[in-house]
């Protein structure tokens, strides 16, 4: 590992360290993050992306030169390059769930389950999409390789086109899974943009990935290549895993919406903070259950699981952590900037004359932006800021579900967006079959039923 690359894994596990000492002790460390977080910012941004890059220095002096128009001080600048750090050591955590996932080999259960009880494609296609939903709320990208992976094979054998049955399940499942789970980065953007807090949006966000995984089994039950095969070649796994059950992962994620949703209720930091402490929570206890139970189930060896986290994982988990840093400082300096007096004035009676029509509008102008290379957070934080500065008469919650639902879309449908990326290049496909070929009718279909559902969950 390169010296710049064991700086820059130091940096972030102190930077974690900080916001939850911080968080555990209520202590204001706004400025030693701040500290911390200049590294962070150096060190990351040679790691990013073409596009990343020239997005997060964008941002970057844009948000420098908001404050300056504003009330500027070194004080506000820590803390507008720390307002959205929370984020950065939500991913970095959420990474832990690699730990017990592969210590419990729960990869194996899963294929044994699929091997022992899974005998038509349809109902494959459910499991696969199920336990990509499931994971990703956990693991983020992590979940892509786990499943195609440990899935691959045995689907192959079962289907008759490999590739379109993964392409659509996959994307599908994970990017909606972004609208409600732990572990994605674009809710938690919305909840700091809209202010509405993840305890609020979790419900209806949850309820529309049910809905948008039902919908995506509906559009593709009756396609041919989930249609049974005349042959099925049989597979037993040699060795069975013992006392293994997916049960343990369900719990795992159960338990953490608990723990996030108590430590919400009795106020302990924000909602970032109280899933934060929740996945440390659990990551911990799973963990231990597994290696005190070890003689009675099946586990593997904690030190290479360890070793794959502080290799990958935080650099999996951080790999955005420069880009935060630039969205927070722009949308920091745009709120204490008189750019956003301005636009208030300009744009709330024009937004006022759209009416319902901005339910439509939001989405439509991030799904737009994905499509020319615009990254969906990018084009969330700057949309959202922008209607939410215009005080406009209607619902904060809708506003945040038309930019979630916006944002999952732009994911789906894009060529450019990371998930298309890997699931292209691991299915050796082309992104745009997978994006605008194979996905864009579900897309159309998603929005008309996710805008409909939070026009009328927000009325009630």
């Amino acid at each position: 590992m390169a010296l710049k690359d064991r700086y820059y894994r130091f940096f972030i596990l102190l930077l974690a360290l900080l916001q939850i000492v911080g968080m555990i002790f209520n202590f204001d460390l706004t400025f030693i993050t701040f500290l911390v977080s200049i590294p962070i910012f150096v060190l990351g941004i040679t790691r990013l992306s073409n596009s990343f890059k020239v997005a997060t220095v964008i941002f970057i002096i844009a948000g420098i030169v908001l404050l300056f128009t504003g009330t500027f001080s070194i004080y506000a600048i820590a803390k507008a390059m720390t307002s959205m750090i929370d984020i950065v050591v939500l991913l970095v955590v959420m990474q832990l769930f690699m730990l017990p996932v592969t210590v419990g080999n729960y990869q194996k259960a899963v294929e044994q389950f699929m091997e022992n009880k899974l005998h038509t494609p349809k109902s494959i296609y459910i499991f696969v999409m199920l336990i990509t939903h499931l994971l990703s709320s956990i693991l983020s990208m992590g979940t892509v390789s786990i499943v195609i992976s440990v899935l691959g094979d045995s689907i192959k054998r079962r289907v008759k086109d490999y590739e379109h049955f993964s392409g659509t399940a996959i994307t599908r499942a994970f990017t909606l899974g972004t609208l409600w789970a732990p572990g994605a980065a674009t809710i938690f953007l919305i909840s700091t943009v809209t202010k509405v807090q993840w305890s609020s949006l979790f419900l209806p966000c949850i309820l529309l990935g049910i809905l948008g995984v039902i919908l995506a089994y509906l559009m593709e039950s009756k396609k041919d290549y989930l249609k049974p095969i005349n042959k099925h070649i049989q597979n037993n796994l040699k060795k069975e895993v013992k006392n293994q059950s997916l049960i343990h992962v369900l719990l795992a994620i159960l338990g953490l919406l608990i723990l996030s949703f108590t430590f919400m209720h009795f106020k302990v930091g924000s909602s970032m903070d109280s899933v934060t402490l929740a996945g440390i929570i659990v990551v911990v206890l799973w963990l231990s259950l597994l290696l005190l139970f070890k003689n009675k189930i099946s586990v593997q060896p904690t030190t290479p699981a360890v070793k794959e986290y502080l290799n990958r994982g935080i650099f999996s988990g951080a790999a955005l952590a420069p880009f935060f840093i630039a969205i927070g400082t722009f949308t920091y300096g745009f709120e204490h900037s008189q750019l956003s007096v301005v636009l208030i004035k300009t744009l709330r009676p024009i937004f006022a004359q759209l009416g319902w029509y901005l339910v439509i509008l939001i989405p439509l102008i991030v799904v737009a932006s994905s499509l020319i290379g615009i990254h969906p957070l990018a084009s969330v934080a700057l949309v959202g800021k922008i209607v939410m500065s215009a005080h406009i008469a209607m619902s904060p919650l809708l506003i945040a579900l038309s930019l979630n639902i916006g944002s999952v879309i732009a994911y789906m449908v894009s060529p450019f967006a990371r998930i298309i990326i890997i699931v292209a290049s691991l299915l050796d496909v082309k992104p745009t079959t997978i994006s605008l070929h194979w996905n864009w009718l579900f897309c159309v279909m998603f929005a008309i039923l996710g805008l409909t559902f939070s026009v009328l969950f927000s009325l009630i």
